[in-house]
């Protein structure tokens, strides 16, 4: 038994799946959620807790079949972690091409403004790429030198 601080119910509906059980949604709502977040902060830190989410699902679930959010947790260190550097390493080295990755952000945003909530949806899907990466890393961090994990609260 593992102590899940974000990410509990999709990680349970693998464990579900694992055992032959079935997992049905239903095609409209039951609810409605209200994160009651009001600042910038809260929800950076919910995205933290959503990369922490990410990379504890796909170390815990991420072999096939369930491939349980290792795409998530691949996009957060991708965009969050491995661009950044890459364009920083490429400025120290006073090579060009920093500033076309550098594009790579905003040309990202137009792409996922076509989806419903358009460019401001689109530019906190690109923005929250760095905390989830963060999230991610504080997982494998905490993994690596054993600490048991703090509840990352975003209210």
């Amino acid at each position: 038994m593992r102590d899940l601080i974000a990410g509990e119910e999709p990680e349970l509906c693998v464990r579900l799946r694992q055992l032959g059980w079935y997992i049905h949604r239903l095609g409209q709502e039951m609810t409605l959620h209200d994160a009651a977040m009001t600042r910038l902060g809260q929800w950076w830190r919910r995205s933290v807790r959503a990369g922490y989410a990410f990379a504890e699902g796909a170390w815990l679930h991420g072999a096939p079949p369930e491939r349980h959010w290792v795409a998530e947790t691949r996009r957060a260190l991708l965009w969050g972690l491995a661009l950044p550097l890459t364009m920083l390493l490429m400025a120290m080295l006073f090579h060009p091409a920093w500033l076309a990755l550098a594009l790579a952000y905003p040309l990202q945003a137009l792409r996922l403004a076509r989806q419903p909530g358009g460019l401001p949806r689109a530019g906190f899907l690109v923005l929250g790429k760095f905390s989830e990466a963060w999230g991610a890393l504080r997982y494998y961090k905490g993994l690596l030198l054993r600490h048991k994990a703090a509840l990352i609260e975003y209210k």
